[in-house]
């Protein structure tokens, strides 16, 4: 327990003050903001199996062309300026938000490219996180030692 309050006295100082949401910062300077802004949201997030992701990011240059192609024809002002893999789904970097009208254009001319089937699952999306957790000034403790790692 002594540790524990140690460690929270190291974070915040011992003249400290509780304010609205219960965190203990001292009077002269503000609450530290507890979030950060999340991924952008212009950008479509479309999982896909490995040797498929890797067969779109090879012709990286003929998605964007494809997609914008299709864009274009529907009379979208969206267009796809980057296409990478990132972890297990394929990110497109785009100038807007891209509207469910927009995704299913996409959706289209990605299959087009990426050669599959109509019947193959294709979900284009946009990232639903607007803020990540930030963790601020957590101390850390060594083995042996009485005083925090900061």
């Amino acid at each position: 327990m002594e540790k524990v309050l140690a460690m929270h006295q190291s974070g915040f100082g011992t003249s400290a003050s509780p304010n609205r949401g219960g965190a203990v910062h001292s009077g002269a300077s503000r609450a530290p903001k507890m979030t950060t802004h999340g991924p952008t949201r212009c950008q479509v997030l479309i999982p896909l199996d490995t040797p498929t992701a890797e067969v779109v990011v090879a012709n990286a240059a003929t998605a964007v062309e494809s997609c914008n192609r299709g864009l274009v024809e529907a009379h979208s002002k969206l267009r796809v300026k980057s296409v990478r893999k990132t972890w297990n789904r394929i990110s497109m970097s785009t100038n807007f938000v891209a509207s469910a009208a927009e995704l299913d254009v996409i959706k289209q001319w990605l299959k087009k490219v990426a050669g599959l089937a109509a019947s193959t699952v294709v979900e284009p999306r946009l990232p639903q996180s607007k803020s990540f957790l930030k963790i601020l000034g957590v101390p850390y403790w060594g083995n042996n030692s009485s005083l925090p790692i900061t």
